[in-house]
């Protein structure tokens, strides 16, 4: 949501919980498929967004 990656730590309802060490192998692999999703390569980053002065420059 809103291009900020999370994970609901209370996640008994997902994957699983997430203490000891096995909670850790699955909190791991969670992270691991939020943080490489494809849905990450459909959003604009922040540092290559067009700023609205350059936006008018480009109009002109």
């Amino acid at each position: 949501k809103m291009g900020i990656p999370f994970r609901q730590m209370h996640s008994w309802d997902y994957s699983g919980p997430y203490h000891g060490f096995d909670g850790f192998a699955i909190f791991a692999r969670d992270m691991d498929m939020t943080l490489n999703n494809p849905c990450w390569g459909k959003q604009t980053p922040p540092w290559k967004a067009v700023k609205p002065a350059e936006e008018v420059k480009a109009a002109a």
